[in-house]
């Protein structure tokens, strides 16, 4: 199936399945609700005090059903309804002036969750996952094509054909090692396909993850995210020769090393007893922060801005979430406090660094 119609029938069977759950009154917050008041409520009765009107909170329950702009159970009285409904432009809510307007399926929508009991939930980030109940399928179909499968059957549409052999060589060697086979690869692919068709492609895909590119491919995204760079990015842009961490990463990913022992390696490989050189050279993520070389640099001032730099990334790479804001100020979406950014950047404080070319060294001992 090509890339283009499986993301069309999975856009299309969330959509059904989202209107389904509607249909049969389950409508969720975080699904169905939170991206209406997001879009539409939160910047004038949202977190920020600064921006708030009329001491109203949407995005709390508690406040709103105090503030009576929530009566769960009761959408007639409650008076976000009477707002987002009426026809006088004064009261009525997103203002004019926004150039916001809710759909009436969106006001629908929000009726029938008051109805229902305006049940919040946290936001996805922040909740356990859980995991769906996979389709009917026969024994031998994989998870993932189950569902792909009952999909397509809502639709009432079918698989593409199978891709020739040697459109799937291409494929497959580009999504496993980032490079197009060779014109020999893929005449000893297509004769073997002619044999033996399924074990031929195991027996590729096989071959592939025994590639050394292999890992390479992979640790492409990481190196991104640890921010890996041959030079320190400030200034004159000097070298800096960081790059048995790289070889660290591809190794990593070529031997599928356990993903909780790439993080404590790379956060703490050094704090282990008795480290490796690899468990070593691992920590180098600590150190792929931009620097600057220089002369007239302040020291103390780049110290602090590497270490809010280590915080921002180690939040992205592994909590998948900012902590950008909360260096200024407590989180106003996020439950993050600027305690918790420099909490965090104080774990970090004992990491030997300079700040400058003749400057201050943190915590460096005689």
């Amino acid at each position: 199936m090509n890339t283009t119609r499986l993301t069309a029938c999975l856009l299309a069977g969330a959509l059904l399945a989202s209107s389904a759950a509607q249909a049969a009154g389950k409508v969720r917050f975080n699904r169905d609700i939170r991206p209406i008041l997001s879009e539409n409520c939160y910047y004038c009765h949202g977190p920020d005090p600064k921006h708030r009107e009329a001491d109203l909170r949407l995005d709390d329950r508690a406040a709103a059903i105090e503030a009576k702009a929530i009566l769960p159970g009761n959408p007639t009285d409650s008076e976000l309804i009477a707002r987002i409904i009426t026809d006088d432009e004064d009261d009525l809510m997103p203002p004019p002036d926004t150039h916001k307007v809710l759909k009436p399926a969106q006001k629908e929508l929000i009726k029938q969750w008051i109805a229902e009991g305006a049940n919040y939930e946290a936001h996805w980030a922040y909740t356990p996952l859980v995991k769906p109940a996979v389709p009917k399928a026969d024994k031998t179909t994989a998870a993932i094509d189950a569902f792909i499968r009952a999909t397509l059957a809502e639709k009432n549409l079918q698989p593409s054909e199978q891709a020739d052999p040697r459109t799937l060589i291409r494929r497959v060697s580009l999504d496993l090692t980032g490079l197009p086979p060779s014109v020999a690869e893929v005449n000893a692919f297509v004769k073997a396909w002619e044999t033996e068709r399924e074990g031929a492609y195991e027996a590729l895909v096989d071959r592939l993850l025994r590639s050394p590119h292999y890992g390479e491919r992979l640790a492409v995204w990481w190196l991104d995210v640890a921010r890996f760079a041959d030079t320190v990015g400030f200034h004159g842009d000097q070298n800096q020769r960081i790059f048995p961490y790289r070889d660290y990463v591809i190794d990593a990913f070529a031997t599928n090393k356990r993903f909780d022992q790439f993080t404590l390696e790379q956060l703490a490989g050094d704090l282990l007893p008795h480290p490796t050189p690899q468990q070593l050279t691992a920590t180098g993520f600590n150190r792929l922060n931009m620097m600057t070389r220089e002369g007239g640099a302040q020291a103390k001032e780049y110290l602090a801005k590497y270490g809010g730099e280590r915080v921002r990334t180690v939040a992205g790479a592994w909590l998948g979430a900012t902590f950008t804001c909360a260096e200024c100020h407590d989180h106003k979406y996020d439950p993050i406090t600027q305690r918790d950014f420099y909490s965090l950047q104080a774990f970090f404080a004992d990491v030997k660094q300079w700040g400058g070319v003749c400057g201050l060294r943190l915590h460096a001992k005689p």
